[in-house]
């Protein structure tokens, strides 16, 4: 009986010694911090942010024309405060305000103007009941309706 309890505890502080002598993981704690501060500190960019119309325009008279000026702005004011509320219900793409950037830039203020106002008289629930001869995008499910088209 009393063999088998010194066996028993002979045993007990061989593991305990086996347990206190392996080498664990060394932990870094200025590493991990380092990690985690640049982890957290990226900034996703923004998937609304939309650069202005004429930011990397060459043509000087386009930057500095009063009415480029006033379109260019009110279209950048409505893309990154207004547009990001309620564009998710846009059937074509790109959105409308992108198209009627792409028309202005493309083809000037008027031409780009009636296009413009033809997109935004179509882009409704109402015009949508048209499109059932077209297959949308199958990632964004919205029509496909670009510039190019109304050359």
């Amino acid at each position: 009986m009393q063999r088998s309890k010194r066996i028993r505890a002979l045993l007990s502080l061989l593991a305990l010694a086996l347990c206190l002598s392996t080498m664990g993981q060394q932990i870094d704690f200025l590493t991990d911090l380092r990690t985690i501060h640049d982890s957290l500190s990226i900034k996703p960019a923004d998937p609304y942010k939309r650069p202005y119309i004429y930011k990397n325009e060459h043509s000087v008279w386009k930057k500095i024309n009063p009415v480029n000026l006033l379109f260019g702005s009110s279209m950048y004011v409505y893309q990154n405060l207004v547009s990001k509320h309620i564009s998710a219900d846009c059937l074509y793409n790109p959105s409308c305000s992108e198209f009627g950037k792409e028309a202005f830039r493309n083809y000037g203020l008027f031409k780009g103007m009636l296009l413009t106002a033809d997109r935004l008289n179509r882009c409704n629930r109402i015009a949508a009941t048209d499109l059932k001869h077209y297959t949308p995008d199958p990632l964004s499910n919205r029509y496909s309706d670009p510039v190019t088209k109304y050359k």
